[in-house]
């Protein structure tokens, strides 16, 4: 891998530039990193250099954001991922981080993320260190959703969550495939990590569609008359 970006001072000048508005400026650094935890790990639709799987510590991972852009309409919305700050430090969310090398790419994955993330999902932009599964620390931007924003749910019970995301649909794509398609990625790419929140909620997901939409067994009256006649029948050939 080709990082020679030292953490610390990046962190700092990454910080500076999203407190002071200034994002436009990334296009200008050599390499920019971009960390994705919901639809990114499966559906960047940007060019980047180089992606490596990993986590960030101190955050929990949540289906507390709803969507009306993506996957789910006005009125009603669907429920997609964001991050949270954890009480505990060493708590972590794992993800995709990927490299954006010059200003080219830099450039045009951070006007499709605008878009996609902020204009139109309600996410604002923060800064943490991505650990890579080979151990190495990357400075990583990442599109968080607060509580400052109108399409921030709250915290909601597993099973409020999955009868929403089994029923909702959106622009792209149902809103069962968003969560379906991210704990396959994690279960592919991270087989011994157990994310009880995101494995909880498929799971109920699952149910919920298995109860209401899977078609149930007919059941078939016998008729009395018949069936008897049917034993007559049976015992004279006897």
């Amino acid at each position: 891998m080709m990082i020679k970006t030292d953490s610390i001072p990046t962190v700092k000048l990454l910080h500076g530039l999203i407190k002071q508005n200034r994002i436009e400026e990334f296009k200008n650094l050599p390499e920019l990193w971009v960390f994705g935890y919901g639809s990114l790990v499966w559906l960047p639709k940007f060019d980047f250099s180089e992606k490596t799987v990993g986590h960030v510590n101190g955050f929990s991972r949540r289906f507390y954001q709803g969507n009306s852009t993506h996957r789910g309409i006005p009125g009603r919305p669907g429920r997609v991922a964001t991050l949270l700050r954890s009480e505990k430090s060493e708590e972590k969310t794992y993800g995709t981080a990927f490299r954006l090398h010059g200003k080219i790419e830099i450039e045009q994955a951070m006007e499709h993320l605008n878009m996609r993330e902020s204009t139109l999902g309600g996410y604002i932009l923060d800064v943490s260190i991505f650990h890579s599964i080979d151990g190495t620390a990357i400075p990583v931007v990442f599109y968080v959703a607060t509580a400052d924003n109108e399409q921030y749910t709250g915290v909601e019970s597993l099973t409020q969550l999955a009868e929403i995301i089994a029923s909702s649909t959106g622009p792209s794509g149902t809103n069962r495939e968003y969560l379906f398609k991210l704990a396959d990625w994690q279960r592919q790419n991270l087989p011994d990590v157990n994310d009880e929140h995101l494995y909880g909620l498929e799971k109920l997901t699952k149910r919920v569609i298995q109860n209401t939409e899977m078609p149930k067994p007919l059941k078939i009256k016998q008729n009395r008359r018949n069936s008897a006649n049917f034993k007559d029948f049976h015992r004279l050939r006897l």
